[in-house]
């Protein structure tokens, strides 16, 4: 991944607000300015691990695409190399754009987009939502 800091970060799974450790944000995110509430267009999958679900986002044409829910936060102080060190093999950080930004519109945001084939036992989140996913089917966020 490119090691050029981003100005922001738009996250739509468990590197948002309080699916850290003890329902914490995750260590490495310190310096992570506030999170606003944003979308993006995409496909969202839900990821089975030993350590609980994590959401894996793929870019798709529009007329194939959902509305995935998240926030988009300042990133200008935050160790890029830490949370691409996290995100891991399987994703790759791209720009993409997101709507919702402090209510101007559409900017754009580096995001973590998934770069691997599907693995077995992934879920298509038809409600774009990973936060509600977890809520309705009673799953744990991957924690660590």
């Amino acid at each position: 991944m490119s090691s050029e800091q981003p100005a922001h970060l738009f996250f739509y799974g468990v590197l948002q607000d309080g699916f850290g450790p003890g329902g914490q944000d995750w260590p490495f995110l310190k310096g992570l300015g506030l999170g606003a509430k944003a979308s993006v267009h995409g496909s969202l999958f839900a990821i089975p691990d030993e350590n609980g679900w994590y959401p894996a986002l793929i870019p798709t044409q529009a007329r194939l695409s959902s509305v995935v829910q998240g926030t988009i936060h300042d990133a200008s102080g935050v160790d890029i190399a830490a949370i691409d060190a996290f995100e891991g093999a399987n994703y790759t950080r791209q720009p993409m754009p997101v709507d919702g930004w402090d209510g101007y519109g559409e900017t754009h945001a580096d995001t973590y987009v998934w770069t691997a084939e599907l693995p077995e036992g992934a879920e298509v989140i038809v409600s774009g939502d990973f936060k509600l996913w977890l809520e309705v089917t009673g799953r744990k966020p991957f924690s660590g």
